[in-house]
């Protein structure tokens, strides 16, 4: 890799692992967005798993519900995985040129709607069917693109559940799709000794931007500095779904 290459990667991750740091989502689709200005999306995505599972790993465990949560959500988990698994392997799209526009499109879908004053609201009673169909269109979603963000992520800001528990268990669910585009990305031939590397690196510089984003997240409101980063998510997304003009 190139000094251009790795120092974007450490950028990348630190602005990514501060939105994770401060609201408990946004590593994967920050991170890939600044990483397609200097890396081929089949190595970024390969760079990213390591990182990002570290960080999901501590934010599902962190906390002390991961049983309570991963009961609630288990049938979630199980069809985004199955349905991540069967759609990379079917089409074989991930890293391709056009998942690198159609990520794009997530990204500016997601952030226009995080960014209205619209809120669903899902019982838990409709979480029984809803629970494992939010799943497998998630995980049908990020078997393209390798991005876990529609609807998953509005879907858990609508259920009854506290902040606190909310993190966790988006941290559950990160757990388990990550561990499904790992297994998609593996059977691509993705991973190389150069990737590997590059994610055990780029641990450090994660971890570094949580610590800020956890600081950042008592010195501003949560809701100010979401607003930040999904705006910026928003440009980012449009220039990279541009191909698709």
């Amino acid at each position: 890799m190139s000094v251009t290459q790795l120092a974007v990667i450490a950028v990348a991750f630190v602005i990514a692992g501060i939105a994770k740091g401060a609201i408990g989502m946004g590593l994967p689709p920050i991170a890939l967005a600044i990483l397609a200005f200097a890396i081929p999306l089949e190595d970024a995505l390969a760079i990213m798993v390591v990182p990002s599972m570290a960080t999901n790993i501590w934010q599902a465990i962190w906390g002390g519900g991961f049983w309570k949560l991963l009961r609630r959500f288990r049938t979630m988990a199980a069809s985004s995985v199955a349905a991540l698994i069967f759609v990379a392997v079917t089409f074989g799209q991930l890293g391709s040129q056009r998942a690198i526009a159609w990520v794009g499109v997530i990204l500016v879908l997601y952030a226009s709607l995080a960014l209205t004053a619209w809120r669903p609201a899902v019982s838990q009673i409709t979480e029984r069917w809803a629970n494992p169909l939010v799943g497998a269109l998630s995980g049908a979603v990020a078997g393209i693109t390798g991005v876990a963000a529609v609807p998953f992520l509005p879907y858990m800001q609508s259920l009854d559940i506290d902040r606190h528990e909310l993190v966790q268990g988006l941290g559950v669910m990160f757990l388990f799709i990550m561990g499904a585009l790992t297994a998609a990305l593996a059977i691509q031939g993705a991973f190389t000794a150069t990737n590997l590397f590059g994610g055990i690196g780029a641990i450090v510089p994660t971890f570094m931007g949580v610590w800020l984003g956890q600081k950042a997240r008592h010195a501003v409101s949560a809701e100010t500095f979401r607003r930040i980063f999904l705006v910026g998510m928003f440009v980012v997304g449009l220039q990279m779904a541009r191909s698709l003009l």
